[in-house]
């Protein structure tokens, strides 16, 4: 017997208690004799106007187990007062004052030692999460002793980081132009004034100037000491106005292993030279084998403190947000960043596969290696493009790539063919939708062959696989066939997608007109397109009809409404005399009252 099986047997069935409420709870005690559950159990119930209760809980000390009346399998996330709806779709956890007798409610109170007046729903939710709580608060308890043995070995920020970001983000910084007028004397002794531009690059630091005036306030040039081209700026002009903001990553090697610092950084030119303000951010740390992630909890205030987190993809770290739905560009790092990184994730292969790949997606690569078991036989058969899609979700990602599973502990399982049927559809590899709609077809029962997939080439998967399998693959696309033949003149293999189009929608509006779908004739009708059309119009004249009615209802209250305030029918009286008009050419009506105007077509 397994454990919530042993708890279902010691714990009582709850009962209604005698209470007269929208919503009430019960509350029962027991006592566990066997294997697994020993000790005082609890059975808490919460009860509607139904014969059956809405939600059970069955308590042990931390264990619990419960049942929810609409579902089977309820999952522990659906058994939270929260997540349940209770009346007019509010959730449990947020309706007060649900009634209990006071000998339940002490009971509750006192078997969790949790006495808060009036609040018996949370005092189910905190015993809901206990278990969960007490794990997690040991594993932040045992990974706070490891950040500080860790951070022990932290190296210190190098004395020079200023200058290496400097170096580094020169798309952020500028190239000061002054300009100035300098008296030289010419060969012969002839003296005569040059214009002249100083020039002070953010980057390197060097002054330097040139002759002329062949430098623009904003636009770019090349620093002739560090060779960055950067944007160029006149000290002219006012610039306490301009900043910049980036992203910078240092890396730090450290016996076998780096250290990754995230940091952002504000640049500020105040007096026409970059002022940096540097915030610390992420630390990672790995050494090829492991990878360890801490971020910045705030406590209150300005005070912080560094945990480590579950996730610890180095990756993320390494591009940055522009804005609200704005795209993300790469953060800035030094050439030392990539040599300290590569020596410790060994990912030499990568480059010799794909010899484009960015260094970013090298670390994707790498992640990806470390999370899936035959990530590196995909890169190394050419299907990086069509991983690396994947992982960035640019083709749909897992929405579109049901079929695929990266998890899978064998080369062909991945793509869910064998090899035959991967030979037969394998062609571009930036992308895994056309073995995704392969192993689609696989799975709804049809055989994968050229001629099969050259047959069903022209149909969208969305929907026609699923509708396939549930009527029989056999029938439904000889059906198919013999409708492209019928309505287009001739089948040359494939079949037409406007026919499987009509034959789903004739399906749905059968289903919902309440026809029988078991009949052959009725799924498979003779002549498609003229029962697809029928049931188009009669669809029309439905949707025509409850528009007339809903229209009608909505007259009669406007008209009331106009009445109540307005009294239109006896003002209608009063003027009748007057305004109406039977003659030879022409004739006036008045309206008896609102309802008449309101229902008056309008004259075009």
């Amino acid at each position: 017997m397994k454990k919530a099986e042993e708890l279902m047997l010691y714990t009582p069935e709850p009962q209604r208690p005698p209470l007269d409420a929208k919503l009430c709870i019960s509350v029962a005690a027991g006592e566990g004799k066997g294997r697994y559950i020993k000790g005082k159990t609890l059975t808490v119930a919460v009860w509607d106007n139904c014969k059956s209760p809405l939600v059970v809980w069955r308590f042990c000390g931390d264990y619990w187990t419960g049942a929810l009346r609409k579902e089977k399998h309820p999952t522990r996330r659906q058994m939270f007062p929260d997540q349940i709806e209770a009346v007019y779709g509010r959730p449990l956890a947020y309706i007060e004052g649900i009634a209990a007798t006071q000998p339940e409610s002490e009971l509750l109170q006192d078997y969790f030692n949790d006495r808060r007046p009036g609040r018996l729903m949370g005092i189910i939710r905190t015993a809901l999460d206990f278990a969960s709580r007490k794990k997690r608060e040991a594993r932040n308890a045992m990974q706070e002793q490891e950040t500080q043995r860790m951070f022990a070995g932290l190296p210190e920020l190098p004395s020079d980081l200023e200058k290496r970001i400097l170096a580094c983000c020169t798309e952020s910084v500028f190239l000061w132009i002054t300009n100035i007028k300098e008296r030289r004397v010419a060969p012969g002794g002839v003296r005569e004034t040059i214009p002249v531009q100083r020039v002070r690059c953010d980057s390197c630091g060097a002054e330097y100037s040139v002759l002329g005036r062949e430098l623009k306030h904003k636009e770019m040039a090349v620093c002739k000491c560090c060779g960055n081209e950067m944007q160029v700026y006149n000290t002219q002009y006012p610039s306490f106005r301009v900043w910049r903001a980036r992203t910078f990553l240092l890396s730090q090697p450290d016996d076998g292993a780096v250290w990754v610092r995230r940091m952002v950084v504000h640049f500020s030119f105040t007096h026409h030279r970059a002022k940096m303000d540097i915030y610390p951010g992420d630390i990672w740390w790995t050494d090829g084998q492991a990878v360890k992630h801490w971020k910045k909890e705030y406590l209150h205030g300005y005070e912080w403190k560094y945990v480590m987190c579950q996730s610890a993809d180095i990756s993320k770290g390494m591009t940055a947000s522009t804005g609200y739905y704005q795209p993300r560009v790469y953060a800035a790092w030094e050439p030392r960043f990539e040599t300290d990184l590569r020596k410790v994730m060994k990912s030499g292969w990568i480059r010799k596969y794909d010899r484009n790949c960015h260094f970013y997606w090298e670390v994707r690569f790498w992640e990806a290696t470390r999370r899936y078991p035959m990530a590196e036989s995909l890169i190394k058969t050419g299907w990086s493009d069509a991983l690396g899609s994947y992982l960035d979700g640019s083709d749909g990602g897992t929405c579109n790539h049901q079929y695929i599973n990266l998890s899978s502990k064998t080369y062909y399982g991945v793509f869910g063919l064998n090899r035959q049927e991967l030979a037969l559809i394998r062609g571009r590899k930036d992308t895994f939708a056309r073995i995704n709609e392969a192993a689609g077809w696989k799975k709804a029962g049809l055989q994968i062959t050229a001629q099969n997939l050259q047959m069903v080439s022209a149909l969208s998967t969305y929907r026609i696989q699923d509708t396939l399998h549930e009527y029989g693959l056999s029938k439904s696309l000889k059906y198919l066939r013999h409708q492209t033949r019928r309505i287009t003149g001739k089948y040359d293999g494939v079949i037409d997608s406007r026919v499987a189009s009509d034959w789903i929608d004739y399906l749905d509006m059968a289903q919902n007109a309440g026809m029988n779908m078991t009949l052959e004739n009725v799924r498979y009708p003779l002549d498609l397109k003229r029962r697809h059309d029928e049931l188009v119009q009669q669809r029309y004249k439905i949707a025509r009809t409850k528009s007339v009615k809903n229209m009608a209802h909505q007259i009669e209250k406007e008209a009331a409404d106009l009445e109540g305030k307005y009294s239109v029918e006896q003002v209608m009286r009063k003027i009748k005399k007057t305004y109406e008009y039977d003659g030879e050419k022409y004739i006036i009506r008045v309206p008896g009252g609102a309802k008449d105007i309101l229902e008056r077509e309008p004259v075009s």
